[in-house]
């Protein structure tokens, strides 16, 4: 199972997050996949891959919280969500603004 990573988060004017930085974890260091929109993550998800979040901890990335997929209020659609844990600095909402 592929595992993916999030360093960077984009928001819309309602703070739904739109867009993120992603990377690949090749099992030794993380690839930059590039800005992909939060469906582009889901999908991924869907797939069978896991997604974290990633924390800046000089020099090196660290691991945060798993991503998971969540049906929005209204049912009609698909957002990101961080699993709850002891650290809020880890979650979606926390990462650094592209």
């Amino acid at each position: 199972m592929d595992r993916y990573y999030i360093s960077h988060v984009k928001k819309n004017v309602h703070g739904v997050v739109t867009d993120v930085k992603l990377h690949f974890f090749n099992g030794q260091s993380l690839s930059e996949v590039g800005v992909k929109s939060t469906a582009f993550v889901i999908q991924l998800i869907a797939s069978g891959c896991s997604v974290y979040t990633a924390l800046w901890g000089y020099p090196d990335w660290q691991s945060g919280a798993e991503v998971t997929v969540v049906r929005s209020a209204d049912g009609r659609s698909y957002h990101l969500r961080t699993n709850r844990n002891q650290t809020d600095r880890d979650n979606l909402d926390n990462l650094i603004p592209l």
